[in-house]
């Protein structure tokens, strides 16, 4: 079963409905694993610093954007955390419109809706 890419709600008027969007396709490539030829042993990725080549861990680590090449601005989790997302978790329905009437390329179709547990599927039908 695919895993949720975002869960939330959608309400109209005084309806809310918990729902998932899931993917609408699901990767069945194969994956494989690096390993050493002479002993067999799994071969992992180091977290290693450009400069001075020392291995990192994750405390030692941070998130940034990058500006340009050069320029990366530091993000914290608590700034991200404080961050204003009032639509984060509800998607409002102003109206329905005929499915014709949307471009198919801006919607795309590699999504679907489904309701969030038992007690949602009955609104949501």
């Amino acid at each position: 079963m695919p895993r949720p890419v975002w869960s939330g709600a959608i309400s109209f008027g005084l309806v809310t409905i918990p729902i998932k969007v899931l993917p609408a396709t699901e990767n069945h490539s194969i994956s494989f694993r690096q390993y050493h030829l002479e002993d067999m042993s799994r071969v992992r990725t180091r977290k290693v610093c450009e400069i001075d080549g020392k291995q990192l861990t994750n405390a030692e680590i941070g998130k940034g954007y990058e500006v340009s090449k050069d320029t990366i601005v530091a993000v914290t989790d608590a700034e991200l955390d404080e961050m204003p997302l009032p639509t984060a978790k509800a998607i409002e329905i102003a109206a329905f419109v005929p499915y014709e009437s949307v471009d198919p390329i801006r919607i795309g179709e590699g999504y679907y809706l489904q309701a969030d547990g038992q007690v949602a599927a009955k609104p949501y039908t």
